[in-house]
């Protein structure tokens, strides 16, 4: 694999989730340098998480005040130049893959890997520009789809795909001139020992609602019972992600970070049941299960982000992982089911 990095710049530290987990395993690597791009509004989150960190990995990460969707990342002109100067890894964190996020949020995507790919261009050390994306940028497509692919025929579901889709085609434009990897985890959810989480997204709020519900209420299920759900605890996203990205043999290709055995919602609304000692679900009623959820009390300030879930459970798609297993392959990095960490996922929905 070459010589071991020494310098690596991460965006999206600290409101990503793959951002807090990535700092704090590269930190842990006592031979990098840890060079994190944090907005002004999350600078006091950063400082709680450093600090928690053990004094030796601490010291080696640094804040840089800025905001990739800004020009020149929202640095001065000298510390911009530095900064290229040095860093020989990239990962850009900061995409917005929230499904639920605003149109105006969704362009700051394009805008920001716009920003990163010129601090790439301008970084004559640089082996890589590692991108997490999303494996939801394949939209509405349904059935198996290749890592090779990149394709809107079939039609998008929101601005943040949209978004996604149009970040990725400007980072193959640029990949015959830089080493680019493309990361697309599916939908993250908390670390799968501790519960760790940066978001909440729709897969919580679907326990929080069975949290607040009656003992004895009984969820309804849509009537694609056998629709896959594609998630994976952000642990291992990242611990694969940057086993791949380390891989010389990764430059140039783009990897679906996806549990190869993903359950169907079915499955997925039984063990939620269980751990939140609710009665297993009944028969599909896709009407009740999406009113129930958008006028759940508690929940009506994330109707956008239940609406998103909703669709989520319409499309059933098998992603393709090929790239990322030849890379894991003798790693011992596994995908862990969803049975181990589904008690860590309601402990986690119940502190909130």
């Amino acid at each position: 694999m070459g010589r071991l990095v020494r310098s690596v710049f991460v965006t999206g530290f600290p409101g990503r989730q793959p951002a807090v987990h990535l700092v704090r395993e590269l930190a842990n690597r006592g031979d990098r340098s840890v060079y994190c791009l944090v907005t002004e509004g999350r600078q006091e989150r950063a400082m709680e998480l450093l600090d928690a960190f053990p004094e030796s990995a601490r010291e080696r990460v640094s804040i840089w005040l800025g905001d990739p969707r800004s020009m020149d990342l929202g640095l001065s002109g000298e510390e911009f130049a530095g900064l290229a100067q040095s860093v020989e890894v990239i990962h850009h964190c900061a995409s917005i893959t929230d499904p639920a996020a605003t149109r105006e949020e969704a362009a700051g995507n394009v805008r920001a890997a716009a920003e990163i790919l010129e601090l790439a261009e301008a970084a004559p050390r640089l082996k890589r520009l590692v991108c997490w994306s999303s494996a939801t940028v394949s939209g509405n497509r349904e059935g198996f789809v290749m890592e090779t692919e990149l394709d809107d025929t079939m039609g998008l579901r929101n601005p943040v795909e949209k978004s996604l889709y149009d970040m990725e085609r400007m980072l193959r434009e640029s990949a015959e001139e830089l080493p680019i990897v493309i990361l697309r985890p599916a939908v993250m959810v908390g670390d799968s020992l501790t519960g760790e989480l940066e978001d909440l997204n729709g897969l919580y709020l679907l326990i929080r609602f069975l949290l607040s519900a009656p003992d004895d209420y009984r969820i309804p299920t849509p009537s694609r019972t056998g629709v896959r759900i594609s998630a994976v605890p952000v642990d291992y996203a990242v611990r694969a992600g940057l086993r791949i990205a380390d891989d010389e043999q990764s430059v140039g290709r783009t990897f679906h970070i996806v549990d190869p055995k993903p359950v169907t919602v079915q499955h997925a609304l039984r063990l939620f049941a269980e751990a939140t000692g609710r009665p297993s679900p009944r028969e599909h009623d896709p009407l009740n299960l999406a009113t129930a959820l958008m006028r759940a009390p508690g929940l009506q300030r994330f109707q956008n982000t239940t609406r998103a879930f909703l669709d989520h459970l319409k499309t059933d798609v098998i992603y393709d992982d090929r790239n990322a297993r030849e890379l894991l392959a003798g790693t011992g990095i596994q995908c862990p089911e969803l049975e181990s960490y589904v008690d860590a996922m309601v402990a986690r929905a119940q502190r909130d």
